[in-house]
């Protein structure tokens, strides 16, 4: 399929925010997120003009999405909204609802974790409108993708099915992989690309970030404070936000998955001072020397 850039590029009216919502840890099992949090976090990102808010069918196994929904209310169409899948996952509700997240983990644990056949996929994303309480999503995502999925002509057709019906206005793929990210590009098919955003996979993500934006490709960036970069020397979370806001295009949204609205905030005003390009290389060159360095 040939590709024509024009096709993905956005409208001003459709512009994304430079800072997202990651929502990763806000359904999680015992310690999930109360209505109140998550509404503090949305009025955060209205006051910091932040506008993408990316979650999953997987995160606590659809209570996220759930949580999310109520909070939205009629202020859904104030924002983007990204959802994914390609996780297996268990849909007991009432009194059995808190077994989900068991059993997303034993089909994991046997194996059956991922499951990307389009009727499932199409399933999910009803599932998730229903969860979200919205007709449509912003972006739909294959969840951690492999490469059969990605080329799968079956799923491009169902990519396109689904744009049509007005359940997502683009699909998209979520991968680490730069050889998966780059089968994703070739095929024409997919508005949306989310990768890592922390220093440590910066140099390796660098030429797949510049193809997307080249391509009119929305770029979404998570996992900008991995564990292993803030444990590198020197490194904090400012740093981190400012060197990776610097690297990524302009175009593309980093996502802060905090439950702090404060943490929020204080990241957005990160964002919006980015460290210069040869500074924020330099930073992402020795975060991936450290890491290569053995230590005795």
């Amino acid at each position: 399929m040939s590709m024509n850039p024009k096709a993905h590029a956005p409208t001003p009216s459709e512009s994304w925010s430079k800072l997202g919502l990651g929502t990763g840890t806000l359904a999680s099992l015992g310690r999930a997120a109360s209505l109140v949090t998550v509404q503090s976090l949305l009025d955060a990102m209205t006051d910091c003009g932040a506008n993408v808010i990316d979650t999953a069918d997987s995160y606590g196994s659809g209570d996220c999405e759930i949580l999310l929904g109520k909070a939205l209310g009629v202020r859904r169409s104030s924002f983007h909204l990204v959802t994914k899948a390609g996780y297996r996952l268990s849909n007991l509700g009432g009194p059995l609802r808190p077994l989900n997240q068991l059993i997303k983990k034993g089909f994991h644990r046997l194996g059956h974790g991922r499951d990307f056949r389009p009727a499932y996929l199409a399933k999910c994303l009803d599932d998730s409108l229903r969860r979200l309480g919205t007709e449509r999503v912003d972006a739909f995502l294959l969840h951690d993708v492999p490469l059969e999925a990605v080329t799968n002509p079956e799923i491009h057709e169902l990519c396109g099915r689904l744009k049509q019906s007005g359940k997502t206005a683009r699909t998209g793929v979520s991968s680490d992989n730069p050889e998966i990210i780059r089968a994703a590009i070739a095929t024409g098919v997919f508005d949306v690309i989310q990768t890592p955003a922390n220093l440590l996979a910066a140099m390796d993500l660098l030429p797949v970030w510049e193809e997307c934006e080249t391509h009119g490709i929305q770029l979404i960036g998570n996992h900008v404070f991995s564990p292993a970069t803030l444990a590198l020397p020197g490194m904090s979370r400012e740093t981190i936000m400012r060197a990776c806001t610097s690297l990524m295009p302009a175009s593309a949204t980093i996502l802060c998955g905090t439950r702090n609205p404060s943490h929020f905030t204080e990241t957005c005003r990160w964002a919006s001072h980015p460290l210069s390009y040869e500074e924020a290389r330099a930073h992402a060159a020795e975060c991936l020397r450290l890491s290569q360095t053995p230590s005795f």
